[in-house]
């Protein structure tokens, strides 16, 4: 289930100026046109007169960029970074969304329910601030 079925937002139509994205993560307008000319980010079309829009992706990526930047990374690792952090994240989520089961308890403990795995069913825990997994008889 998308993010939008299960809020009813539509994060598509998050959409930010290229002076709110400047002031927010402190990157000046003229470097976010450097990154959308050598490919790293893309604004939304524009219209003829109006300044450079992005969405909620975008912006997700310009704070990722910016981020191995102050870490000292040159802007194509830190690009590139990015999209590596953005496939494993896709990758986890695609994972987790077809595996997930609900929430339920073991031993008067929250457990992730991940379903069957052969003939037991397979839970996920906190045990002491560490993730464990559990595995029990059907």
């Amino acid at each position: 289930m998308s993010f939008k079925e299960q809020s009813g937002i539509d994060i598509d139509q998050l959409i930010f100026g290229i002076s709110q994205i400047s002031q927010m993560l402190n990157v000046s307008p003229r470097q976010l046109r450097y990154w959308e000319k050598r490919g790293y980010i893309r604004s939304l079309a524009q219209k003829d007169g109006q300044t450079r829009q992005y969405n909620a992706k975008a912006v997700v990526r310009i704070v990722g960029i910016k981020h191995f930047l102050d870490e000292g990374y040159t802007l194509a690792a830190a690009a590139d970074k990015v999209t590596k952090f953005a496939q494993q994240q896709k990758m986890l989520h695609d994972f987790v969304g077809q595996r997930f089961q609900g929430v339920t308890e073991i031993a008067g403990q929250p457990a992730l329910d991940f379903g069957h795995l052969a003939d037991q069913h397979l839970y996920g825990v906190m045990q002491q601030g560490r993730a464990e997994f559990k595995l029990r008889q059907d």
